[in-house]
């Protein structure tokens, strides 16, 4: 089995008029991967993500250590060449997936381990943010400073794709969902991503075909599963009761990566 980078991406949901809208990024043109694209907040899983300190300081063990949480299948449509990820890797998982949340959209979902403690404010948050992009604070770091517990139970499972063999850069992706925090505004980091914007998944894919906003496929994928969801609770609850195939689409030599008909919207 080859070991292709773990990484975890977010979904991030809001409710405004009605519609759930999405927050996506557009990574830099300097980007290895997916350069001026507009994608989910995310990133690869690094050494700090895989520490146990860190680990104790993200809810919801149970459901990661169990599977619960790490539900994927397989299929024999689309074989895959990755593992399934052990407990401690499950862990990291979900720690690469809220600590890039907060370096890409600078939304910390965590809260006080005292619960009569009060939430950090919005300029401490700037400065953990500054901090963690220059690596002058780890995410545990700022976890212990402010003696908070990261919100791995906020987050929902709702994909895992993987790079197909061929292509430069392959990643074995845990797409979660989760409902923005209140009181705390998203904005872009402005060093590996630009243009922060929330945006709809039917205006997203509109503005996608009209080619004013570069998607790459995964997100395409992403954003047609959504469009039909009215609100969060319904978003939410497709993350949390759909099946979870591991998608590994192929690669056509005139069309790209390709999903077989018969696995569309079932993953």
């Amino acid at each position: 089995m080859s070991k292709i980078p773990r990484a975890a991406t977010v979904m991030l949901l809001r409710d405004i008029e009605g519609e759930p809208q999405l927050f996506l990024v557009r990574r830099t043109a300097k980007s290895a991967f997916a350069p001026d694209a507009y994608v989910f907040p995310g990133g690869t899983v690094d050494l700090a993500d895989t520490l146990p300190a860190l680990h104790a300081r993200i809810d919801g063990a149970a459901a990661r250590e169990t599977g619960a949480l790490f539900r994927e299948t397989r299929t024999e449509a689309l074989p895959t060449d990755v593992e399934h990820p052990g407990p401690l890797e499950r862990a990291s998982i979900l720690a690469a997936a809220l600590r890039e949340l907060f370096e890409e959209s600078g939304l910390l979902m965590a809260f006080p381990r005292d619960d009569a403690a009060p939430p950090p404010s919005a300029e401490q948050r700037a400065t953990w943010r500054a901090a963690l992009r220059s690596g002058s604070m780890s995410f545990l770091d700022i976890l212990e400073q402010g003696d908070l517990i990261a919100a791995g139970s906020a987050l929902a499972l709702f994909s895992h794709w993987v790079t197909p063999p061929g292509e430069p850069r392959r990643y074995d992706t845990y797409f979660f969902m989760a409902i923005a925090p209140p009181g705390q505004v998203a904005t872009a980091d402005r060093s590996e991503t630009h243009d922060g914007r929330w945006l709809s998944a039917k205006a997203a894919l509109a503005a996608y075909r009209a080619g004013e906003l570069n998607l790459v496929y995964p997100t395409i994928k992403h954003l047609e599963r959504l469009i039909d969801c009215e609100d969060n609770s319904i978003a939410m609850r497709l993350a949390l009761t759909k099946p979870v195939v591991t998608i590994q689409p192929t690669m056509h030599p005139d069309r790209g990566f390709v999903m077989p008909s018969h696995l569309e919207n079932v993953w």
